[in-house]
């Protein structure tokens, strides 16, 4: 780790997060980026005019670019994402008692370094939101999920009465595998991206998750987080 310090990227240095650049200026001439934003900013253009496609494309992310990153950050992005082997293991050897705190490790990161580094402070977030979903997402289908399920298998077992149940039970029994599977898949999936990540994010790349990344961009562009 250098000792370069780590400083709050200008507005001329950051990038869209997007798979579509954001423009830094929005002309009379149709938008020439693909996909989607490139719809939206034709539309705006012309519906709204030019001012207002500028305001309206004021709330969309605006991130930080990986072309001149520290050390630094690319150190604690990465303790970030790597946290999620203190929940993974953790969770396992306290049987869940640790979790509660462990979760929270990268929002700790985050609110340290979301004056400081825009990278940091995205892949905190980032590694937050699939810790919460590998976790309290699991607890939660497990055990809503688990009663409808308990529920719904008795439900089953009664029908047998009237032969309905004699084609419910081993259906119902199917839903409970998938059930499973799932609940078993969440933090499985936690712990696969969040190591890609860690690793990725080490080596300067901007990793992002699968819809997470999406989502926590836009919050921490124009979201609770941008005013947290």
């Amino acid at each position: 780790m250098n000792d370069e310090q780590i400083r709050r990227p200008e507005d001329a240095e950051r990038v869209s997060r997007l798979t579509t650049a954001i423009p830094p200026q929005v002309s009379d001439e149709p938008a020439q980026s693909s996909g989607d934003d490139a719809v939206v900013l034709e539309y705006e253009t012309r519906y709204r005019g030019v001012d207002g496609a500028k305001s309206k494309r004021k709330g969309l992310p605006r991130s930080y670019s990986t072309s001149r990153i520290s050390d630094d950050e690319r150190l604690w992005a990465s303790v970030a994402h790597a946290s999620v082997w203190i929940t993974a293991l953790g969770g396992i050897f306290t049987i869940g008692a640790i979790i509660p705190v462990s979760i929270f490790i990268p929002l700790v990161i985050y609110f340290l370094f979301r004056k400081r580094s825009d990278f940091v402070a995205f892949h905190a977030l980032q590694a937050f939101v699939i810790q919460l979903l590998g976790t309290v997402g699991a607890f939660t289908l497990l055990m809503l999920g688990g009663a409808v399920w308990g529920l719904g298998m008795v439900i089953a077992a009664i029908s047998v009465l009237v032969l309905v149940g004699f084609i419910l039970v081993p259906v119902w029994g199917i839903v409970g595998v998938v059930l499973l599977l799932a609940v078993v898949a969440l933090p499985l999936g936690m712990v696969f991206y969040g190591t890609i990540a860690a690793i990725s994010t080490y080596k300067g790349d901007d990793y992002r998750y699968p819809f997470i990344a999406r989502w926590v961009d836009r919050q921490l562009a124009g979201g609770l987080m941008n005013t947290a």
